[in-house]
């Protein structure tokens, strides 16, 4: 029996879909090509990244002529590329004059390729005679490739930014740059890592404040107040970015840096809301406040109130004007009751804002005795407790807080139809899927089936076999079935079909997903995007030196990344200097962001019980090592998370 396997087909270098009708005239072809091949070994088809949806001013994707795809598609089959660069060349000089520029352009995409001598001379050529052809974003896309074969970033960052800002940039090339460059720019210095983002800012209108916060994070004083003399940018996004630049200012308490940006801004949009905005920031003097801390100090807990307490301390310890802030720090233990008398302390007190408790069970303890007036901020994980009271707020990097971002972010990256896949072992590995279900679903997405996996097992592949039956296209399947034996009754061909979803979501924990990768690559699914939540960053994700998961993304946060970040780099300087070599746990981050959050409400904006709750609910989110959070109507901290992926055995920024 022959075997004829369809990956959803990719026309080579234009990344155009076949459909069903597509197919169906394709299929005498694949009948001939099967009976001249008999079984050959498959060739792997190049991947398509999905598309995202909030890109503006696109082109529509370039269509090569047949004779350029047909060598295209020859040289990747391993062809003499000799023969394929005199085919070029004779369609460049005896072509259309469609046919001769783009045999031009190809010709200079294989040499970048293959890093032959006279390449990059070659692209600049056709660039440069050429500027406003569909193909010259690709050719900076492949100048970009070029040098990341190299190891130079920034070159490679440089080229990308040139194809985002180009007239004929196309939807399918800018997702690519944008998972390409999100990594990259974290690398590079400061002023390469800025033209991209704000390049990205440009053209991502649906994530242009993400990419301007991620420039406002990476730039210094001395860069803001050049790119205002540069005058460069849309005032738009000027405007913008200054927002964002002061927000990070005023929360570390660097005042000067503040006053500056509100100088610059009321000089480039006098008058404008957004300057009114930060004068207001940089005119307010910190006052005295007073902030209690409910932690689990001593019991079972007590390590985990101790990392907490050590972020909270730090956070006090460098920020500008400390001084002006009273913590009164009250034990839980694992007491419920301790926990209600603690707190009633703290609000005989006056404390103008609490943070903690850590444990679910004492954050519930409370939620009758909370008063209107005293806003709290949780690190519980539970995040459902959030929308009892409006006092209440759960900040948190609990994997149930990620759900909702991820579904996000896996629809942007144009996941429509998902697989849920969760281990049944009762560590909130089921209430995690639940709740990415809802998520994906509220967004418009179907969840086509969700594989509960049998507890203590290590052999999922009848499980995954059947899924992969369950999910084939069967309409399409049947199409090809008759249109088979139309053609040909005799031939016994078995069609092995893509499955009919987009993406899979996996809860559970990263030395799992590592067997299930391998598992999934045997029932044929080792294409497929897979996403997760920070659960995967448990040490054993890359057991297997990250093979077949090169499709995934999963959540994190910076704190445990390894990212060079500046404040990251503080926290952890001053962690080592108090407490040996070890980093900061993501719990120490959170509470390190937290108690800044409530510095700026009480101390910096003066505000007191319902204006702090009020001001909590800002659309506007605050920055963080831990990730931007907003924190919703129900006030659950919603975290604009770093993305992350796996390249060469190792993980890394993937946006």
């Amino acid at each position: 029996m022959f075997r004829l396997s369809y990956p959803e087909a990719q026309v080579a270098a234009t990344g155009i879909h076949h459909s069903r009708h597509a197919l169906r005239l394709l299929l005498p072809g694949l009948l001939v090509m099967l009976l001249l091949a008999g079984c050959q070994p498959k060739k792997p088809v190049t991947e398509v990244a999905q598309p995202v949806k909030s890109f503006t001013r696109l082109a529509p994707p370039p269509v090569s002529a047949e004779e350029i795809m047909s060598l295209m598609q020859r040289a990747r089959a391993g062809e003499d590329p000799q023969l394929i660069f005199a085919e070029l060349d004779r369609l460049a000089f005896e072509g259309s004059p469609l046919i001769r520029d783009e045999a031009g352009f190809r010709k200079a995409q294989l040499m970048l390729d293959m890093q032959l001598p006279g390449a990059l001379e070659m692209t600049w050529q056709m660039i440069e005679q050429h500027p406003e052809h569909a193909l010259v974003p690709y050719a900076h896309f492949w100048l970009a490739r070029y040098w990341m074969d190299l190891d130079e970033s920034e070159r490679a960052l440089e080229s990308m930014g040139k194809a985002l800002r180009h007239v004929r940039l196309t939807r399918e090339l800018a997702d690519q740059m944008i998972s390409l460059g999100s990594s990259l720019a974290l690398d590079v210095p400061e002023d390469d890592a800025l033209h991209w983002l704000m390049a990205a800012a440009e053209v991502d209108q649906g994530g242009r404040d993400n990419w301007l916060r991620l420039a406002a994070r990476r730039a210094s004083i001395s860069t803001i107040e050049q790119m205002h003399a540069d005058g460069s940018l849309p005032a738009e996004l000027m405007t913008r970015f200054d927002v964002h630049a002061a927000r990070k200012y005023l929360m570390t308490g660097d005042m000067g840096s503040l006053n500056r940006i509100a100088d610059l801004l009321s000089v480039f949009q006098p008058g404008s809301s957004e300057a009114e905005q930060v004068r207001a920031w940089a005119s307010g003097q910190m006052r005295q406040a007073s902030i209690g801390v409910l932690l689990p100090l001593t019991g079972e807990y007590a390590r985990y109130g101790e990392a907490a307490l050590r972020g909270i301390r730090m956070a006090l310890a460098g920020m500008a004007g400390g001084e002006q802030i009273s913590l009164f720090v009250e034990d839980t233990g694992g007491d419920s009751e301790l926990a209600l008398r603690a707190y009633q302390r703290l609000q005989e007190a006056h404390v103008d804002m609490l943070i903690g408790p850590l444990l679910a069970d004492m954050t519930e303890a409370l939620l009758p005795q909370l008063k209107p007036n005293l806003p709290v901020l949780s690190l519980t994980g539970r995040t459902d407790l959030a929308a009892a009271s409006p006092a209440l707020f759960v900040h948190t990097l609990s994997p149930l807080a990620q759900v909702e971002f991820m579904a996000r972010y896996a629809w942007q990256q144009g996941a429509q139809r998902m697989v849920i896949v969760a281990d049944d072992d009762g560590n909130g590995m089921l209430r995690e899927a639940v709740q990415f279900r809802q998520a994906f679903e509220a967004l418009g997405g179907e969840v086509m089936q969700t594989l509960l996996l049998r507890p203590g097992a290590l052999d999922y592949r009848p499980e995954l076999r059947r899924l992969r039956f369950e999910t084939d296209d069967e309409e399409l399947l049947a199409e090809l079935d008759q249109d088979l034996a139309l053609l040909s009754p005799d031939l016994n061909v078995e069609i092995t079909m893509p499955v009919n979803f987009d993406a899979m979501y996996m809860s559970m924990e990263g030395q799992h997903v590592s067997v299930m990768a391998g598992q999934l690559a045997y029932t044929g699914m080792t294409n497929v995007p897979i996403y997760g939540s920070s659960r995967w960053l448990d040490g054993h994700l890359l057991d297997d030196r990250g093979r077949y998961l090169s499709h995934a993304r999963f959540a994190g946060s910076n704190a445990v990344s390894g990212r060079d970040d500046t404040a990251l780099r503080q926290l952890r300087f001053m962690y080592r200097e108090a407490w040996g070599g070890s980093k900061p746990s993501e719990l120490t981050a959170l509470a390190y962001d937290t108690l800044l959050i409530a510095t700026v409400m009480t101390s910096r904006l003066g505000l007191i019980g319902k204006g702090i709750i009020r001001e909590l609910h800002d659309i506007e989110g605050f920055p963080g090592i831990t990730g931007h959070v907003r924190f919703d109507a129900a006030g659950v901290g919603q975290k604009l998370l770093d993305i992350y992926g796996i390249r060469r055995g190792r993980i890394i920024p993937a946006g």
